[in-house]
């Protein structure tokens, strides 16, 4: 039985719940997981698993710093074994040109950055979680979505994450462990 870490970064808790999709149909096709919150496991080790899936929101333009820092520190090892990034944001969501290289430009930053070189990397579109902002998040939120014509209503959250491709990631990440790894 393969078994695999997912390391996650969340703010308002839409990465943790992707995190837990995909942890769950992980186990659901016969591997053992565990799944680590950054905020809560400063410094997961590595040890002892056939892979590792990374997961971050972005949030200003970049992922999170806890993430972005513990992959830059343990870079050189994930790049030696079977390792995948999800991204998860709100620019995922739009089907442009400009947003496809918004996405993937967040994905190379963090690989740039950290000199990690992930097998699987790709981008989930996020939520708009009005219910979980405080006043001036769900203001200004309110505010970015009116100017690119995307829900406004406050009252509620609003979901754009493709759970069908959630799922078809961690089929990848599952085959992904029972590949070899070529270094180089």
């Amino acid at each position: 039985m393969s078994k695999i870490l997912i390391v996650y970064a969340t703010k308002h808790g839409h990465t943790a719940k992707v995190a837990t999709r995909i942890a769950d149909r992980l186990r659901s096709i016969g591997a053992a997981v565990d799944a680590f919150d950054i905020a809560e496991h400063p410094r997961p080790d590595i040890s002892g698993y056939d892979g590792v899936i990374v997961g971050a929101s972005i949030h200003g333009g970049h992922h999170q710093r806890e993430i972005t820092e513990w992959v830059r520190h343990d870079a050189d090892r994930l790049s030696l074994m079977p390792s995948a990034l999800f991204s998860v944001s709100l620019t995922a969501a739009d089907e442009t040109a400009e947003a496809r290289a918004a996405t993937r430009g967040y994905i190379d930053e963090l690989i740039d950055d950290t000199g990690w070189r992930p097998v699987v990397a790709t981008s989930f579109a996020g939520a708009l979680q009005y219910l979980e902002y405080d006043f001036m998040t769900r203001l200004l939120m309110r505010l970015l979505m009116a100017h690119g014509h995307h829900d406004t209503d406050t009252s509620a959250d609003h979901e754009y994450t493709d759970w069908a491709a959630v799922d078809r990631f961690a089929d990848e990440c599952r085959a992904m462990v029972s590949l070899p790894v070529t270094l180089g």
